[in-house]
């Protein structure tokens, strides 16, 4: 993209796509995305996005400070994505988590040399049902919010056959019945072809939770399914959850150095 009759650069604007995709994030993970020396560096760039008002900062429960995009972000980059008004304790806990998980598969995939790409919940949302900032189009989101991944990630294969995962992060166990009725829509849409107004025919689902009782809840709700195979249960990465994340970077790239980086 050039760059032309404006003060930001074209990391700004890779920030603020980022940023924006994600609904919320930490300096952390974005240090982590760019692979940036330090985090005064992503510091010193988002001080620069929160005074042109493209960027909100918000500190929650007096200890996670969150980075979130504004509509003037989204109408600057054409990135097509809801945009979160306010973070709260539980959006805050899912949505970062989620951006995790991405970071950590895009990093294993980088090393593994597998190409992977991924759309988040707020894409797919606005491509069913646009920005959802009015009564009409939030009372879509509710009607359809079962029906919309909280990610979609897509692995190449070295024979170029993509697998499409919709992704679920797990943190609280719901009623049986939520799970039977989402199980009845997975078969549907496990059995080929797009159904609906899905975006993606998907190859299988993936759910990430911690605890035990929602791996037997979701491995029970499963078991009748005729595409049951097709639906597995894993824990998050250690990893993520102990913040260990130089053992995922690839070697020559931790917190205190990155390859082939870029000046501001």
């Amino acid at each position: 993209m050039i760059i032309k009759y404006t003060s930001l650069k074209e990391k700004d604007l890779e920030y603020l796509s980022f940023i924006l995709r994600n609904g919320m994030v930490t300096a952390k993970q974005i240090m982590l995305k760019f692979r940036e020396p330090n985090k005064d560096r992503v510091y010193r760039r988002l001080r620069k996005l929160v005074g042109k008002k493209y960027v909100k900062y918000e500190h929650i429960a007096h200890k996670v400070g969150v980075y979130l995009g504004t509509i003037d972000a989204r109408k600057l980059t054409n990135v097509n994505v809801t945009v979160p008004n306010k973070a709260t304790i539980y959006t805050m806990q899912h949505n970062l988590l989620m951006t995790d998980l991405i970071l950590f598969y895009e990093i294993q995939s980088e090393k593994q040399g597998v190409d992977f790409k991924y759309r988040t919940e707020r894409e797919v949302r606005f491509s069913m049902i646009g920005e959802g900032d009015n009564p009409s189009k939030l009372k879509a989101f509710n009607d359809k919010r079962d029906r919309i991944p909280d990610a979609v990630f897509f692995f190449k294969s070295a024979n170029g056959n993509v697998t499409t995962t919709w992704v679920e992060l797990e943190l609280n166990k719901k009623e049986r019945k939520r799970y039977d009725d989402k199980f009845k829509m997975f078969d549907e849409i496990l059995s080929g072809g797009r159904q609906g107004e899905q975006p993606y025919s998907f190859d299988q689902v993936i759910y990430f939770a911690n605890e035990v009782k929602i791996h037997n809840v979701i491995n029970e709700a499963k078991q009748r399914l005729i595409n049951a195979s097709k639906i597995t249960v894993r824990n998050v990465p250690s990893v993520i959850l102990e913040e260990r994340w130089e053992e995922v970077l690839p070697s020559g790239t931790n917190d205190g150095e990155t390859r082939g980086a870029k000046t501001d």
